[in-house]
C-alpha cells in the first residue's frame, strides 16, 4: 500500500515538473505567452496593486497586501487582459506555479466602489 502511494506521488511530481516553459521567438526576441500549467497544479490567489505591466514579456508585477512583490506571466487566455491594466490598479489574480514561474490564469480588476468603502 505504501509503495503504491509513493509511486503515485512520484508520477504526480513528474507530471507537475514536466510542464511547459516560456518560449522565445528567435527572430524577434519576444516572449510568447505562457502556456497553461497542468490541470493538476494547485491554483493560488493574490489581491494587490499593479506595480508594472511588461507587454514585451507578457508579465505583470503585483504588490500584495503584505507588501510582497510577485511577477506573473500571463497565459494565452489572460494576455489580452494586460492591455487594460495600469500601475496602481487593484486586482485579484488567480495563478498556478509552473517550473520557476507563476502563470496568471485569471486577472480581475477590483471595483473602486468596493475598495473605498462606499455603499
Amino acid at each position: 500500500m505504501k509503495r503504491a502511494a509513493v509511486l503515485f506521488a512520484a508520477a504526480l511530481a513528474t507530471l507537475l515538473v514536466s510542464g511547459p516553459a516560456i518560449a522565445k521567438d528567435p527572430t524577434t526576441g519576444a516572449t510568447a505567452p505562457a502556456e497553461k500549467p497542468s490541470t493538476l497544479a494547485m491554483p493560488h490567489r493574490v489581491t494587490g496593486n499593479v506595480v508594472s505591466v511588461d507587454k514585451k514579456t507578457n508579465s505583470v508585477s503585483i504588490r500584495d497586501t503584505k507588501g510582497k512583490e510577485l511577477t506573473l506571466v500571463a497565459d494565452g487566455d489572460t494576455i489580452a487582459e494586460l492591455d487594460r491594466l495600469k500601475a496602481g490598479d487593484q486586482v485579484k489574480v488567480t495563478y498556478k506555479k509552473s517550473h520557476d514561474q507563476m502563470v496568471a490564469t485569471k486577472i480581475t480588476t477590483v471595483s473602486s466602489a468596493r475598495t473605498s468603502g462606499t455603499k
